[in-house]
């Protein structure tokens, strides 16, 4: 879905497939940004067509709107798991993909809780958003009582703590298969913390099938855990996949009391998931 200034991009098509797509140039209002007119687009990812939908749209306004400053808001940069290649016969997608953002020249990209420094490194004018609002959000909603922050690795640990030094937190060491990368299982890691009976909300950036958070729920409940909730910043339509999914058996059997998440990428809908609105700018 991409919008201009919060107004929805209709795409409508030929019957070829081919995008016919209709924008009233007039009816757009500039904004005042740091001194300079400017127009902001949200490309809330739903699919790779709209990459295309994104430059023939930016290039129509540019014809009949010079002299103004673009700003795209990503909430979710797609590719970002392909931040790295080994082999000769991988394709740098998420490489290719920054360079052709880079090449639409917006003034600004704002990007939510990036799966990877890669990826804000190779976007022109980025900048990085923390999900911590979203979080408080949901804190707000479970309580702080006895309420413990558990991350799925150090690397996230390090990542999100610093956000809620009030609160105390433990972290997991996954075990792989080196060979897949499927997680094997994991250890906790408690900073001394007793959790028995302790509430605990898990936190993570991006989400497919929930494996992380299976194993960790699973090792948490060990531990004595009595109520277990979870957030992802971005959570793949995958989750509710009840064959190769692994967390939606925990949210259906109530092991994991609830998952939150934002619209960034998902677009299911489950009684035990609950979706928050990213912003727009």
């Amino acid at each position: 879905m991409i919008k201009i200034n919060g107004d929805i991009v209709t795409i409508n098509k030929f019957p070829d497939g081919t995008p016919r797509i209709n924008i009233d140039v007039n009816s757009i209002e500039e904004y005042d940004y740091d001194g300079s007119p400017c127009i902001w687009l949200d490309w809330i990812y739903e699919s790779n067509d709209e990459m295309f939908y994104l430059m023939l749209i930016k290039k129509h306004l540019e014809r009949f709107k010079t002299n103004v400053n673009y700003y795209l808001n990503l909430p979710y940069i797609p590719n970002a798991r392909m931040d790295r290649v080994k082999n000769n016969d991988e394709v740098f997608t998420l490489k290719y993909f920054c360079e052709f953002i880079n090449w639409l020249n917006f003034s600004g990209v704002y990007v939510l809780d990036a799966h990877s420094d890669v990826s804000t490194a190779l976007l022109n004018n980025c900048f990085e958003e923390n999900p911590k609002e979203y979080i408080e959000q949901v804190i707000a909603k479970i309580g702080e009582r006895n309420l413990v922050l558990y991350f799925p690795d150090a690397g996230a640990a390090k990542r999100y703590s610093d956000l809620f030094p009030e609160l105390q937190y433990c972290y997991g060491e996954k075990k792989r298969d080196w060979k897949t990368g499927k997680i094997l299982g994991l250890d906790i890691r408690t900073n001394g913390i007793d959790l028995a009976d302790k509430a605990v909300l898990m936190i993570d950036d991006i989400i497919a099938y929930g494996g992380s958070l299976y194993y960790s729920a699973e090792e948490l409940k060990k531990n004595g855990i009595k109520e277990i909730y979870a957030y992802a910043t971005h959570t793949e339509n995958s989750i509710l996949d009840k064959e190769k999914g692994t967390l939606i058996k925990f949210l259906e059997n109530n092991t994991v009391n609830r998952l939150f998440t934002t619209n960034s990428l998902f677009k299911g809908n489950h009684e035990k998931i609950t979706v928050m609105e990213v912003e727009e700018l």
